[in-house]
């Protein structure tokens, strides 16, 4: 499933989205061009479960991306989702909702495969935090989804988000039970995306305005 676009206008500029994307974009150009040197800071950006906890690793972490694939993917669900939830929340708490869930997600990952010298990369679980807070937000609101394989269909944001996140969790089981038999980890960190959900989710029950501050957003929802 991949959204394409969600029906749900925002009243202000996503400046916070838009610096999001320009970082990851910036961060990812200075290294890409060189395959060594790209592969090098993989290993020095990345966060490393099997290492000591580094913050400054965790931060890294979020900004570097595998592949233009990796960074397209992720940078488009951002834009989707990210300029109505920073509309809502306002820009300070929607960055603390950001990279709280992606610090979340990490150390979900961590817990789990504490072992890995895979390093992590990539700003997936701190989007995924804005989705489990764009659920919390915006339940009723549209989403135009492809659904492989030749599918579009407008569907409600609790039907694509919660179908996402079961799809995650089924697919994170999986991943664990073959890190279990083999011991070798998947590619995808979905346990990541998992905490930075829920992470996102609950933060957003925190952070939200208040009921009349809410009601001025209900022709979005």
């Amino acid at each position: 499933m991949i959204p394409l676009r969600d029906i749900n206008p925002s009243r202000s500029f996503p400046l916070i989205t838009s610096l999001i994307i320009g970082g990851n974009v910036w961060f990812f150009l200075q290294y890409y061009t060189d395959t060594e040197a790209f592969s090098e800071a993989l290993l020095d950006l990345g966060y490393i479960p099997a290492e000591p906890f580094s913050l400054t690793k965790a931060f890294t972490s979020m900004f570097m991306h595998g592949s233009w694939g990796h960074l397209i993917f992720n940078m488009w669900a951002l834009w989707v989702f990210g300029d109505n939830v920073e509309d809502v929340l306002g820009k300070i708490w929607y960055g603390i909702v950001y990279f709280a869930s992606g610090l979340v997600a990490l150390m979900t990952h961590a817990y789990l495969y504490s072992e890995s010298l895979v390093p992590v990369v990539g700003a997936s679980g701190a989007i995924s935090g804005i989705m489990g807070a764009y659920l919390t937000l915006f339940p009723r609101a549209k989403i135009l989804a492809y659904i492989p394989p030749l599918f579009f269909q407008m569907i409600s944001a609790r039907f694509f988000l919660v179908l996402w996140f079961i799809l995650q969790l089924l697919q994170g089981v999986i991943d664990k039970l073959s890190n279990w038999v083999s011991g070798e980890t998947g590619g995808i960190a979905f346990w990541a995306h998992i905490g930075g959900f829920a992470g996102g989710w609950l933060l957003s029950q925190l952070a939200r305005p208040s009921p009349s501050e809410v009601d001025r957003w209900d022709y979005l929802r």
